[in-house]
């Protein structure tokens, strides 16, 4: 069994390896390091001279919700959304309670803020029944948390949809192997083509600011246990 570390690193890197600049930003230093690059992409945007990115399409699959309830990955999860993606699967013995764990804190952090701006979504890796996901759910303390949905579908489906967020290694049999699976969280702003990633098993402060840090200056919330002024990116000194 890999340890966490090990895992972290390695997924890290297998990420990191399958992603193109166009796609977003990737973030290093870990998900603190967010609100820097993300500050310098606002910048680079208001220099931009006002040229038009074309915003990234995905693939319309059929997946249920924890409800059964069937979505549309295009359609009704990016589609105009704002949100932070995981892959996990239920009987995973690895990361993926930390993972959650992290998920939910940063959850907290936001507050309000979920929900109605932003969305949470975690993806099962391994065909989990939507009965499952919800027994996963209860068991983490994450039934009925505001703008928090999990989902599942046809393995295939989920690898798609994994690999569409760039999340992918270059070795067939490692990238099937479910006990390797990625370690990062996902997080896009589709209407304004902005994408990020950080470790999931980083600060839930940090996962909290790369949320934040997505939206333009003058639409971040003030925070306070995030110690910053989210519009103008201020700290206290």
């Amino acid at each position: 069994m890999t340890t966490p570390n090990t895992m972290n690193r390695r997924t890290l890197l297998g990420a990191l390896g399958s992603l193109s600049l166009p796609f977003g930003l990737v973030l290093l230093g870990g998900c603190d390091s967010g609100a820097k690059t993300a500050a310098a992409a606002d910048t680079a945007v208001s220099k931009g001279a006002g040229i038009p990115i074309p915003r990234r399409e995905f693939p319309n699959h059929e997946i249920l919700d924890h409800n059964g309830r069937k979505v549309r990955f295009h359609d009704d999860l990016i589609e105009g959304k704002v949100f932070a993606a995981t892959f996990f699967y239920v009987k995973c013995k690895g990361i993926c309670g930390d993972m959650s764990g992290n998920m939910k804190k940063a959850h907290e952090i936001l507050g309000d803020f979920m929900g109605d701006k932003v969305q949470f979504y975690s993806f099962s890796l391994n065909e989990d029944t939507p009965e499952e996901l919800r027994g996963y759910m209860a068991r983490q303390g994450i039934v009925d948390k505001k703008g928090w949905t999990f989902f599942t579908g046809a393995k295939e489906v989920i690898k798609d949809i994994r690999w569409g967020f760039g999340f992918s290694n270059p070795s067939s049999e490692e990238d099937d192997d479910l006990s390797a699976h990625t370690g990062m969280v996902r997080f896009g702003h589709h209407p304004m083509d902005k994408w990020s990633s950080c470790p999931a098993l980083g600060s839930p402060k940090g996962i909290a600011r790369n949320v934040i840090w997505l939206f333009p200056p003058n639409e971040r919330p003030r925070i306070p246990l995030l110690d910053f002024d989210g519009a103008s990116g201020a700290r206290p000194s």
